[in-house]
């Protein structure tokens, strides 16, 4: 065996990625098998723009389990939290965050989360890259071949870094171990 292990025998590990937001809410599903990482699927939950808060939430409360139950994701990853200029905003997107992982709970699905310097340090080489870049890497790594709207494609470089993440925690494991 090669040094680190033969990655196709790592365990099939299949990752619901969500960028959550008020206005829209990105999701993407990527699943690795076979020491490869394919995409499944991915898109965005919108709710009108004149519903009130609660409703909003229910509409990504709503969605979100049924691709849960859609999916059998292993695990949900979320980008962390992060405070801009605008604390109403960081509160509000806590919210939605805060849906996301109890859709996870419920469904008795692990949640992992991952600051956005890292998210786009995982998927494009640098931490500070653009969201046009993002969306390029992720179409190019995951081959996917239509235009990603902003938030689908962030979601799957959430998802993707943790993919990345845990590849390499395996790792780091394997070694601790001998």
């Amino acid at each position: 065996m090669a040094r680190g292990g033969d990655s196709r025998a790592e365990t099939p590990m299949r990752v619901l990625g969500v960028d959550p937001g008020t206005a829209v809410t990105g999701w993407g599903v990527i699943e690795r098998r076979a020491g490869r990482v394919a995409h499944l699927a991915h898109g965005a939950v919108a709710a009108s723009s004149r519903a009130t808060l609660a409703a909003k939430l229910a509409t990504v409360y709503a969605a979100l389990t049924d691709l849960c139950a859609s999916w059998s994701p292993d695990v949900v990853v979320l980008e962390r939290n992060f405070v801009g200029r605008n604390v109403q905003s960081a509160f509000r997107l806590g919210e939605v965050r805060g849906v996301a992982m109890l859709v996870a709970a419920s469904a008795g699905i692990g949640v992992a989360e991952y600051p956005p310097a890292t998210v786009k340090l995982a998927v494009t080489g640098n931490g500070r890259a653009e969201k046009d870049q993002v969306q390029r890497a992720i179409a190019q790594e995951l081959g996917v071949g239509e235009p990603l709207a902003p938030d689908a494609a962030d979601a799957l470089a959430i998802a993707l870094c943790h993919m990345h993440s845990s590849r390499f925690a395996a790792a780091l494991a394997k070694v601790g171990a001998r």
